[in-house]
């Protein structure tokens, strides 16, 4: 089973995010490595974790079918729930703050970032 933290741009700053400049900024964590235009997992040694890039559809949600995306307004983290919640929050509130996005689990209506 999984948990999802998602990243959206804060609603004083709907802007999309550039995705090149997103995937240089995500490529620099050592804690991610990419894996795909829009994806990037966690490397080894740390918790696992799938990261998708994406763009809103309009009613919330997205999809994605793995190709680039010039310009993104949602960062979906997939986390085991095997693992402490910790070092996902931790590395959510990074990229938001990153971003000046926000970071929310929404199954649980918890805010991760701004806190």
């Amino acid at each position: 089973m999984s948990w999802y933290l998602t990243l959206r741009p804060a609603a004083s700053q709907p802007e999309p995010a550039d995705t090149e400049a997103l995937t240089a900024y995500l490529t620099a964590q050592p804690e991610l490595r990419q894996i795909g235009p829009v994806e990037f997992e966690s490397v080894p040694g740390q918790p696992q974790m799938l990261m998708i890039l994406a763009k809103d559809n309009g009613r919330g949600g997205y999809a994605s079918d793995g190709k680039f995306i010039p310009r993104i307004d949602i960062i979906e983290l997939i986390c085991p729930y095997s693992e402490p919640p910790e070092w996902y929050d931790a590395m959510a509130a990074r990229i938001a703050a990153h971003l000046r996005w926000r970071a929310v689990e929404e199954n649980e209506e918890r805010q991760v970032w701004p806190v």
